[in-house]
């Protein structure tokens, strides 16, 4: 089960306190939110009607240049995990969101 903390504190905790042994509970931020990701699109496609190349190939851009990939052992063997901005926090969201502006706006005319 998800629980939202600014709803439903209480039933979190019961849920909580009724799990057998064994269970885990996470506690952890928000992932971006919906509005976040339609800014960042809509400004790809600016750019992209401005400098050419398609919004998706901006995107596979920023994310090499801003998000760092995971690293991951596997069967004895360190993977590098493509990065991702899907698992992003709504904070960690912003600040890459940030640098990309940044980018755009020191990089095109």
């Amino acid at each position: 089960m998800r629980y939202y903390l600014h709803e439903n504190r209480t039933a979190a905790l019961r849920a909580v306190a009724d799990a057998p042994n064994g269970y885990y509970c996470e506690v952890k931020q928000p992932n971006r939110t919906n509005d976040q990701n339609a800014l960042y699109w809509k400004e790809l496609q600016i750019l992209s009607e401005k400098c050419g190349h398609t919004p998706e190939l901006w995107h596979e851009y920023f994310i090499r240049l801003y998000v760092k990939p995971q690293t991951v052992e596997m069967a004895g063997e360190v993977i590098m995990m493509r990065p991702t901005t899907t698992k992003l926090t709504k904070q960690e969201f912003s600040d890459y969101l940030e640098q990309v502006f940044a980018w755009i706006a020191e990089n095109v005319r």
